[in-house]
Parts: C-alpha cells; structure tokens; sequence
C-alpha cells in the first residue's frame, strides 16, 4: 500500500542519512588526528548512490576566497612578527654609490635645486622598488598596522610615512615641535611637513634589509650658474624635463662628499651633462670621455652577469645580501670595482 511504501522509503532515507553520518563523524576524528593543524582547512559533503544506497564523503579543500583570506593574514602575520627595527637603525647605502668604473642603467628619480643634486634609482632596482611599495602599502595600510602608529615625533628615526598617498621608508632629519624635515630614502626627496598632518608609523625589520634605493648624484665636470646659492628655476625645470627621457646610461666618475659624481647618457649617446652646459644653463670644465658604443655594450652584459636580483613579488628581504667584490673594503670609504648583489632565496 501507499502508506507503506512512504514508511519504507522514510526507513530508507532514515538509515542512510544516519550512515551518513556516522561515516562522517568517524571520518572527521581519523583525520583530525592525522592532520590537527589543518583539518579545519576541509570542507566535507556526502554523495549518496542512486540504486546502491552507499554513501560517499567527499571531502575538499575551501573555497578560494578562504584561501586567498588565510594567505594574507599568513603574510601579515609573518610580516609583522618581524618586530620593530632598534632605535639606532640606518639605511644601508646603496652599493651603486661605490662603483666607480661600471657603466649602468639608470632613472633620475629626483633633483634637488638646493643641494645642486639628482638622485638615481639603477634599473635592475626597480623590481625591488615596485616589490617594496606594493609590500609596504599591503601591511601599512590594513587595520593591523594602527598598533605601530608613532605618537611622539623624534629626529634621527627611520619611519613609515605617506607620499602622494603611496607608503614610502622615510628619516626624519629635523624634528622642530610643529614641523619636521623628512627624507624619502628609495626617493631621495627631502621635504618639511607639519607634524599635524602627517602620520608615521614604526619601520618593521621585514622592510629594513634594502639599501636605499635611489643614489645621491651630481653632474661630472660642471658647475651650475647659481642664485643665491641655488640652482636657478630655469635649470631645476631643464633637468626635470630632461629626466622624463629615462632611462639614462650612467657614468661613474668618482665618489665625492656622500654622492656619485656621473656623467649621463642617452639612448642616442646624448650627453646630459653637456646639453646643460650647452644651454647655458652651467660651466664645463676638461673631462675625457670614455664611453663609447662597444664600453657600453660591454658594461651591460657585465651588470646582467654580477647583478641577479628577483622580480618575486612574494620576496625575503632579509635573503638580499650584498657581496664586496672590490679590492678595497667599501666601509673605508674607497672606491671598489663592483659591488655584487645577489639574491639568495632561490
């Protein structure tokens, strides 16, 4: 009969569905046991045959979305438990600074009208500037790193801090109660800002290990026409106008008062140094030119072979370690042949 029919099925259905589980609960405490850390990880489900009456447990890892949610609080995490850099932390100067004798590729991030200088980030760097900024703005700009926000403002400090609303490494070079100079260090770019609308956050180890990314620079062999000890409007302007032209081939002269003395080329073998000069913009002095198409050619293919450095956007800092392969210890302040610097994660 019909009602009997519905008891059976309901018996059925009853049986498999207290199968099921039974199978399951078994199932969760035998993998739980095996596997106490990640078991949570697994999303469970149960497939019943058609004609068999078997019950199957399917079990799979979660979506997607909890994936990628896990990931990054695993990178937040492992990014902040590298603790707070001490208080007489400095940036390591860029190894570039110290090669006076290798032609390589460069972009002018920077001039600086009031110290007659321009600031150059090597091109094999831009990798790691792009890697560092993307790091940078992922965990300072989470709800995570409101714990690291700098309540008292003090000179001589490394610092997390805002440009164009993008997180840069900053050190803060005058603390004067209602203003503050600071320095962008992978920017080289010196500003004063007011305390009151600027916020800064502790530097965390995980982004200490790079240099500094952009070098000090000046024009070899010229002297600039001046106003009041500045660089004029004019020149500032021609320079930056000239920047955009990037990347350059860069020179090394020699090292002089904490910045490279350069002599800049482009694509054309224009020289960036002489078409200032040729403005009227500054003064020339006798220097011998040693670039040459073939001491070009040859230079890049000596920094494709001793610079190795990882476009990873998953990088280690801390695996970044800069070899000395001079004849002379960089920390005395002579120059060197090359510095080397290697990645090491890989």
């Amino acid at each position: 009969s019909l009602s009997n029919i519905q008891q059976s099925g309901m018996s059925e259905y009853t049986t498999r569905d207290e199968q099921a589980k039974f199978s399951k609960s078994l199932l969760h405490e035998l993998i739980q046991l095996a596997l106490p850390n990640t078991y949570k990880n697994f999303t469970w489900s149960t497939i019943e045959g058609d004609k068999s009456g078997t019950v199957d447990n399917v079990i799979r890892l979660s979506d997607e979305a909890d994936a990628e949610e896990r990931q990054y609080q695993l990178m937040l995490q492992n990014i902040g438990s590298s603790g707070v850099v001490s208080v007489d932390f400095r940036y390591e100067e860029n190894p570039f600074l110290f090669t006076n004798d290798e032609t390589w590729l460069g972009y002018v991030s920077n001039v600086d009208r009031y110290k007659h200088a321009i600031y150059i980030q090597p091109d094999c760097m831009m990798s790691c500037m792009d890697t560092l900024t993307q790091e940078l703005d992922f965990y300072y700009s989470d709800p995570v790193s409101e714990k690291l926000i700098v309540h008292k403002v003090a000179a001589g400090l490394p610092r997390v801090s805002k440009y164009e609303e993008v997180y840069h490494r900053v050190y803060i070079k005058e603390n004067h109660f209602l203003k503050c100079v600071i320095t962008y260090v992978d920017l080289d770019m010196t500003e004063e800002v007011q305390v009151n609308k600027v916020q800064f956050k502790y530097l965390l180890k995980y982004f200490a290990a790079l240099p500094a990314l952009a070098i000090p620079c000046r024009l070899a062999d010229i002297e600039y026409k001046l106003n009041n000890h500045e660089m004029t409007l004019e020149t500032y302007k021609e320079l930056n106008d000239l920047r955009q032209t990037g990347p350059f081939y860069i020179e090394p002269c020699k090292t002089s008062n904490g910045a490279l003395l350069v002599k800049l080329y482009d694509v054309d073998e224009s020289c960036f140094n002489d078409i200032i000069v040729g403005k009227g913009l500054a003064f020339s002095s006798s220097f011998p030119r040693t670039m040459t198409p073939s001491t070009i050619n040859e230079s890049q293919e000596n920094q494709r072979k001793l610079l190795k450095l990882s476009a990873s956007t998953t990088s280690a800092y801390d695996d970044y370690e800069v070899e000395d392969c001079s004849l002379t210890s960089k920390s005395t302040g002579s120059s060197g042949e090359f510095l080397e610097i290697r990645n090491y994660s890989s």
